[in-house]
């Protein structure tokens, strides 16, 4: 999903080609010729593909051009911060890639959402079904407004989670990331709470037990 847009064009380049191979080879009986070193009939490989492509194939590529535009609608925004995403489905996954200093708002539910090398992004969404993920990105700002069984960060620098009443049972998953901060909503206020960073590991004498370090000032 990291880079979802490289996939869709190269199997857009490829249903492209293929579908003039497919043209080629179903020329008249009487006037074949040749298609790739196969006589007549539809190339084995083309019809094949064909059918991969009638089935997941073809809905990736479908779900792929997500909510309310192209993945592009996603991507490159700098200095926005009157992004909404107001028109969402059950079943469709927000990716957000190489955004800078914006604040996108995604109304309703989605099934999942990534952020991807973004910096100084902020996002507010409603309900998540399945993740958000943020992947090798900067200064992430994320309130929850609704519900989101599980939040990921990865390689990131700086993350700042807002979590609704709703939300509190959310799992956080980090790994390679540093200045983590999940606020919790308490008497009106949020009160920040630190995900820790470092860990220590003993062997108890019959396996490992791993614990957050208490930093020593």
């Amino acid at each position: 999903m990291a880079n979802m847009q490289g996939l869709v064009e190269r199997l857009e380049r490829a249903v492209s080609r293929l579908e003039s191979l497919s043209a080629e080879s179903h020329r008249p009986p009487g006037n074949c010729g040749e298609v790739n070193g196969v006589i007549a009939g539809v190339a084995p490989s083309v019809e094949a593909f064909d059918k991969l492509m009638d089935s997941m194939v073809a809905e990736f590529l479908k779900n792929s051009r997500i909510l309310a535009g192209d993945v592009e609608t996603h991507e490159y925004q700098e200095d926005r911060n009157d992004l909404v995403i107001s028109e969402t489905e059950l079943k469709q996954v927000a990716y957000i890639f190489k955004c800078e200093k914006s604040t996108l708002q995604i109304k309703g539910k989605v099934n999942s959402i990534i952020i991807d090398n973004c910096k100084k992004l902020g996002l507010v969404f409603d309900n998540v079904v399945g993740i958000v993920e943020v992947i090798n990105s900067q200064d992430i700002q994320i309130q929850v407004m609704g519900r989101v069984p599980t939040i990921s960060i990865n390689k990131t620098e700086g993350c700042h989670i807002y979590l609704s009443e709703d939300a509190l049972d959310c799992e956080i998953v980090s790994a390679k990331s540093s200045e983590m901060n999940i606020l919790i909503p308490q008497d009106g206020d949020y009160r920040e709470f630190p995900i820790p960073e470092q860990f220590k590991t003993a062997w108890d004498g019959s396996k490992l037990i791993t614990e957050p370090a208490e930093i020593m000032a």
